[in-house]
């Protein structure tokens, strides 16, 4: 059936004793001469990544360490406190920029009115609001907050002015409260 070649028998170790067409042959010659080299190439990769990790695990254990001490430094009280402070900083920062940008500056017409009120009268209180003006007066001489008075109700530059007195004992208490008329404006309406 089958016949294999015969091999000759000879003494000279340097001739292939194996058939060159053989599968299992092919595969000892490929591993041999080639798959040799790839075994040592996977090696020599495997080796490097090996050592890679070493160094990049030290990297890593160094990065951990400086963020760790960081983190202790940042969570110091001097640090929180410090932090606060400088964002509420910035908040106000931002504010009185909001405020510079959007808002109208009325402490001129509030020193106006300050001044306007004669020293025989103790300012108590006073609020602002757009237009509207209101003081808390005190006084111990009804004389002076008739002239006040008056001096309020005949100016232009307020309109609606009231006035509410009272007396306890000898101190007068005094609420005044009126619009500013600003420029341009009769009757708190902008003329046409």
């Amino acid at each position: 059936m089958f016949q294999r070649e015969k091999q000759p028998k000879s003494i000279n170790f340097l001739e292939t004793l194996y058939d060159p067409t053989d599968f299992w042959s092919n595969a000892y010659i490929w591993l041999v001469s080639i798959g040799k080299y790839l075994l040592i190439g996977v090696q020599v990769i495997v080796l490097g990544v090996f050592f890679a990790r070493f160094i990049l695990d030290g990297k890593n254990n160094d990065l951990t360490e400086e963020i760790n001490n960081k983190v202790v430094l940042l969570s110091n009280d001097t640090w929180k406190r410090n932090a606060f402070l400088f964002e509420n900083y910035q908040v106000l920062l931002g504010d009185i920029r909001n405020i510079r940008e959007g808002q109208t500056i009325n402490s001129l017409q509030i020193r106006e009115l300050i001044n306007g009120i004669p020293s025989s009268l103790d300012l108590e209180g006073l609020s602002f609001s757009e237009r509207r003006v209101s003081l808390r007066l005190s006084s111990n001489n009804l004389n002076s907050v008739r002239d006040y008075e008056s001096a309020l109700k005949n100016n232009p530059m307020y309109e609606d002015v009231k006035f509410s007195i009272t007396k306890e004992d000898a101190e007068i208490s005094v609420g005044v409260s009126f619009y500013l008329n600003t420029e341009g404006e009769v009757g708190g309406r902008t003329e046409n």
